[in-house]
């Protein structure tokens, strides 16, 4: 028997982390009911992703506007074992559904948030996205191009860190519950995630009393030094590999193979790797030789904001197809704009202005910064991903496919 049988999840959460978090636990066997809003959760564009991350889950359609909506679903809430929500801090709460409310009416619920910045600190209202909570955290810092400008991962490392994170969390709490008839409320933050990732993997990987000079020197050059302790013979063709990795045709040859690749209809289709295509979905270099990232997706409200920042008005009512024909003379534009002015003067502007964006950090620099210190309580955060359950070969729902049966 899947070890989460009997267990019933009400998720609201839409999109990726939360979903994902609640896919894990329909794995390993739990009930999840997912509340929709009318218009369906925004993930349902992507037909294929919403598939895998919502299989075998019920779908309710329930405006949480209408006070007869969040009578039933709170009705519903009383059977529940666990509450999954993933809005803005104090959302829920508006709607009389927040955390202080459940655990007060429910208290054996274990209520799971799951946000960008967290419940608490000096960021928790600000917009964000994936490549923004990578910016803050360190991600960023450490993925470079071959000019060491800082890149952001195609993956979205931070929105699965914190699915990971947030079902690590509700398993633990269900388990502290047999113990003692109790549940709890958790705030899980995207950033904290991803701080507990590139803070072990940096620090795990250097002594306080060591350099990283020579593991930061490329590969060929590494190739190079090996070669010279080798027999003549050897040492000569390990040299020639590493001289034919870097250098005349063996370079062109590699690039050429890079530039196909990225020509095929199956790269070209990831809609994903596309957010990078995009002049507001990048990293900027400032004129204090600093890096912020702009995280605008495909809302046309941050758009024109940011257009509105960098006084570039006559861009502002482009669709965002337009802005994907016309990314290169876009970007140019924005760069030019980002390079007048220092980093925070950037940030202060755009923040202001509610634009999602965020500095380039480096690890020990995010270790430092004002919302992640308020998220990491003690000398450090630990997180640790587990094997997922059984695969779920069931249909995921249609929109309010199950919404009698669940809000009769």
């Amino acid at each position: 028997m899947p070890a989460l049988s009997g267990t019933r999840v009400v998720d609201f959460t839409q999109n990726l982390p939360g979903p994902y978090a609640t896919m894990v636990l329909r794995s390993m066997g739990a009930e999840v009911v997912k509340i929709e809003p009318p218009r369906g959760d925004p993930a349902r564009v992507f037909p294929r992703l919403f598939d895998i991350l919502n299989a075998g889950k019920d779908s309710v359609v329930a405006d949480l506007r209408e006070p007869a909506n969040r009578e039933a679903v709170r009705a519903l809430i009383a059977d529940a074992d666990v509450v999954v929500e993933g809005f803005r801090p104090g959302v829920m709460a508006r709607f009389g559904l927040g955390p202080d409310e459940i655990a007060k009416a429910f208290p054996k619920v274990v209520y799971c948030s799951i946000s960008g910045y967290g419940q608490q600190g000096p960021y928790r209202d600000y917009p964000g996205h994936d490549l923004n909570f990578q910016a803050l955290t360190g991600v960023c810092h450490m993925l470079r191009d071959d000019r060491g400008r800082p890149l952001g991962g195609a993956l979205p490392f931070g929105d699965l860190s914190a699915a990971m994170t947030a079902t690590t969390g509700i398993l633990g709490a269900l388990l502290e519950r047999v113990r003692t008839g109790q549940g709890q409320v958790l705030d899980v933050a995207i950033v904290d995630a991803l701080l507990s990732w590139t803070y072990v993997w940096t620090e795990g990987l250097t002594p306080g009393d060591a350099s990283l000079a020579d593991a930061a020197e490329p590969t060929a050059n590494a190739m190079r030094r090996a070669s010279e302790a080798l027999p003549g013979g050897l040492g000569s063709i390990v040299g020639k590999l590493a001289d034919s990795l870097t250098q005349g045709r063996g370079r062109a040859t590699l690039e050429a193979v890079s530039e196909r690749l990225r020509q095929t209809k199956r790269v070209q289709n990831m809609e994903r790797l596309r957010l990078h295509t995009l002049p507001h979905y990048t990293v900027y270099r400032t004129s204090d030789e600093r890096y912020l990232s702009i995280g605008v997706v495909d809302e046309d409200k941050f758009w024109r904001k940011m257009c509105d920042v960098l006084d570039l008005s006559g861009a502002a009512g482009l669709p965002l197809w337009g802005r994907f024909l016309a990314a290169a003379p876009l970007r140019t534009r924005i760069a030019t704009r980002i390079a007048e002015q220092p980093l925070d003067s950037w940030v202060e502007r755009f923040r202001e202005a509610g634009v999602p964006v965020a500095p380039v950090l480096s690890v020990d620099e995010a270790m430092a910064d004002a919302q992640l210190q308020t998220r990491r309580p003690g000398s450090g955060p630990v997180r640790g991903p587990f094997s997922l359950g059984e695969s779920v070969e069931a249909a995921p729902p249609k929109l309010g496919e199950h919404t009698e049966r669940w809000l009769p």
